[in-house]
């Protein structure tokens, strides 16, 4: 399998990569399209620091190949944006609806990749950059197959990063809407 992998010093495209089929509360991912945010960029140059080998992305859009054990809201063939937030949903946080400030979420890279029988690390709990991700099942949201993926792979960092701080601004009428002040969407 492909990705773009950092080993410290530089990015270069592997064609070894390995990875682990998904456990409990996991979706395996066919990634058909990932975008590039300046957060990539800055594991390049070190602004910021991530334990490498690294499989870089964190912004994508695919096709659900595999689920594990105790996933229900996705299935093999659905399309799927992923999130970079792989929060556990029972802390604190998660029932405050911060899913961002979940210690789960961030911080604590996971291991699902291999190249040459070593583990390699995960970007952002994400690692979009590969052809297949491995990742937590909250991570995959279905979208409709109409969706363009190019469109989707967006959703997962670049817009949940405007539209978070504009929904907490001054002036908005509430950062938590109603259902029935939520926007109707159909598909």
């Amino acid at each position: 399998m492909r990705g773009v992998v950092f080993d410290g010093e530089r990015a270069e495209v592997a064609d070894d990569l390995g990875i682990r089929e998904p456990g409990p509360g996991e979706v395996l991912v066919r990634v058909m399209a990932a975008g590039l945010c300046h957060s990539d960029l800055s594991v390049l140059d070190g602004t910021i620091p991530f334990p490498v080998p690294v499989v870089l992305g964190h912004e994508g859009a695919g096709v659900v190949e595999a689920v594990g054990a105790d996933v229900a809201h996705v299935a093999p063939g659905d399309h799927v944006s992923l999130s970079t937030l792989a929060s556990c949903g029972a802390c604190a946080e998660c029932g405050r609806g911060r899913p961002t400030m979940c210690r789960a979420s961030i911080g604590r890279p996971k291991r699902p990749f291999t190249r040459a029988g070593k583990p390699m690390h995960q970007f952002a709990a994400c690692s979009a950059f590969a052809e297949r991700t491995l990742v937590r099942a909250v991570q995959a949201v279905r979208i409709p197959d109409l969706v363009p993926f190019p469109s989707a792979a967006l959703i997962g960092c670049g817009v949940l990063t405007g539209v978070g701080p504009c929904s907490t601004a001054p002036g908005w009428p509430s950062a938590t809407p109603s259902w029935s002040s939520a926007p109707a969407a159909s598909g």
